[in-house]
């Protein structure tokens, strides 16, 4: 299941952009995921649960927001998002498009609490 070690680079790129931003902990993380990533949005929500444990994410709920595909046909120029399963231009039906988007998986969003640690220690 290669969505273990997308989760873990998941919460690797979180936590350091939250630890450059002097948080104490994220309170969500938000990922895009395109359909043709290869990456299950389930499997990387699950693998994400183990992956967070003992870092700044332990508590922060993974919101995955699809990011859809993005093609531009060679045939009549369309440029646009594309529907459904079928990789095909929805206006000429041609199938030699160019990928724009929608092949990958990024953080988009991160929600951090940023201040002094309560009184007492771990908060």
């Amino acid at each position: 299941m290669h969505e273990w070690g997308v989760a873990r680079e998941l919460v690797r790129q979180a936590e350091g952009e939250a630890r450059r931003r002097g948080a104490r902990e994220v309170r969500s993380v938000t990922a895009r995921v395109g359909p043709l990533s290869g990456v299950a949005p389930e499997l990387l929500a699950r693998a994400y649960e183990v992956a967070r444990l003992g870092t700044l994410l332990e508590s922060a709920a993974l919101s995955v927001e699809p990011d859809p595909v993005l093609a531009s046909c060679r045939e009549c120029g369309r440029e646009g998002p594309l529907e459904g399963a079928v990789l095909a231009c929805p206006r000429c039906g041609n199938r030699e498009l160019v990928v724009r988007g929608g092949d990958a998986l990024h953080l988009a969003k991160i929600e951090i609490e940023i201040g002094p640690e309560p009184p007492g220690g771990e908060g």
